[in-house]
């Protein structure tokens, strides 16, 4: 580590190439695209494909909610025992359940198979990637990469992300040029399961340097007892967030403008493109204020407005308005992603790196797990756009909370 430290130095005046970063980091960034241009088509098609197949709009909640209910219990599993077992054997084993995921979508066009490959799978529908993938590499790509860079890296690993889910929104309008009906799916569905396959073997690639460093306790020891209130306490603001977000999911979103608009499946997928490209651009600008005036209020100040704009858009009827609206909201709704990880790496050492990104990462999943089916009922029984008006007053309540509890806590880089 001190040779790596020592030839990042030399060139730490430069962004570009990237020589601040290490062959296992540049690996992780590869993978996260080749993951995320799936989860980008399937974040848009997923609510519409249930719809095609008969559900209703609360199933369809029901059916997001075990989605990411099963991401939820794998990214506790990968918290607890990634670093015991490996984590890069653990990340082997969750890209073979995504290609297993794709696998049951490509060969039935029964109802009970996107339910079951929701739940096997760690597909994206909600409000950003939860899941193991994002626990692992999180606790990864700071011993990867310049610590100087560290908001830097995971403001890139974030833009890869969203580059890479804007490609695969637009591919969700191929079907209707394959054939009628939802057979002209399974061209995505195939390259989801190659994407699980493909993953497997760059995981493999990984270096013994990406392990956490073998300790002599037999014991699994999860946090040290310094971590633990500011993982708790973070852990509980980011649940507020997340279940604020997963009323508006992509996949709710997309149900949304589709049933408002009778947008079809090729304009969503143009509009969704465009607010990953947005949200990409955003990450760069994000590592930029954040050098300014820091992480914590890099994060309060973009995300209050975003959320102001969310719960302005369904008092619109003009379809180039809401658009507008989204997109504006996308510019900044964002920001908080890359300075959120990088606050919670550098507050906490290192051998808690994974389990403080795990328990984190887990109280979003789960807290997202109830958003989607209460945002079903709510358009069922209230109001199309019911679920945006919620959605901004819980993350308001989040950035005005976060501010309060954190405003002090500086991280070492900032002290």
């Amino acid at each position: 580590m001190a040779r790596f430290r020592d030839r990042v130095e030399t060139t730490r005046g430069n962004c570009l190439p990237f020589d601040w970063i290490t062959k296992d980091g540049k690996l992780v960034l590869i993978e996260k695209g080749v993951r995320t241009v799936p989860y980008g088509f399937l974040g848009v098609l997923f609510s519409v494909y249930l719809s095609q197949l008969g559900l209703d709009a609360f199933l369809i909640g029901v059916v997001l909610a075990l989605t990411v209910a099963s991401s939820a219990i794998y990214t506790l599993v990968a918290s607890v025992f990634a670093d015991r077992l490996g984590r890069r054997r653990t990340l082997i084993f969750f890209a073979l359940t995504d290609a297993l995921a794709g696998a049951l979508l490509f060969s039935s066009d029964s109802i009970w198979a996107p339910v079951a490959a929701g739940i096997i799978g760690n597909m994206t529908v909600g409000a950003g990637e939860v899941g193991p993938f994002l626990t692992l590499e999180q606790a990864i790509l700071p011993g990867a990469s310049d610590s100087k860079r560290r908001t830097l890296g995971f403001s890139v690993y974030n833009l890869v992300g969203y580059v890479s889910s804007s490609a695969g929104a637009l591919l969700v309008g191929l079907p209707q040029y394959i054939g009628p009906g939802i057979g002209g799916y399974r061209p995505l569905f195939m390259a989801y399961l190659a994407s699980g396959l493909l993953g497997t073997y760059l995981y493999s690639r990984l270096s013994t340097k990406v392990e956490k460093e073998k300790t002599p306790s037999p014991t699994i020891k999860v946090l040290s007892e310094a971590s633990k209130p500011v993982v708790r306490k973070l852990s509980a603001l980011f649940a507020l967030d997340s279940f604020g977000g997963g009323f508006i999911g992509i996949s709710i979103l997309s149900y949304y403008f589709y049933e408002k608009y009778s947008l079809q499946l090729s304009s969503l997928g143009l509009l969704f493109a465009g607010t990953q490209i947005v949200t990409a651009i955003s990450f760069l600008v994000a590592e930029r204020i954040a050098r300014q005036i820091g992480l914590i209020k890099t994060m309060v100040y973009t995300h209050i407005p975003s959320n102001l704009l969310l719960a302005i858009i369904p008092f619109v009827s003009s379809a180039p308005i809401a658009v507008g609206l989204l997109l504006s909201r996308q510019s900044l709704s964002q920001m908080d992603v890359p300075t959120r990880q990088s606050y919670l790496m550098s507050v906490v050492p290192e051998t808690d790196r994974t389990p403080a990104a795990g328990f984190t990462n887990v109280s979003r999943s789960i807290a997202q797990t109830f958003s989607p089916s209460i945002a079903g009922y709510a358009i069922a029984t209230l109001w199309l756009g019911s679920p945006f008006v919620i959605a901004g007053g819980l993350k308001v309540a989040y950035d005005l909370s976060l501010y309060k509890i954190f405003h002090r806590l500086k991280p070492l880089q900032e002290a």
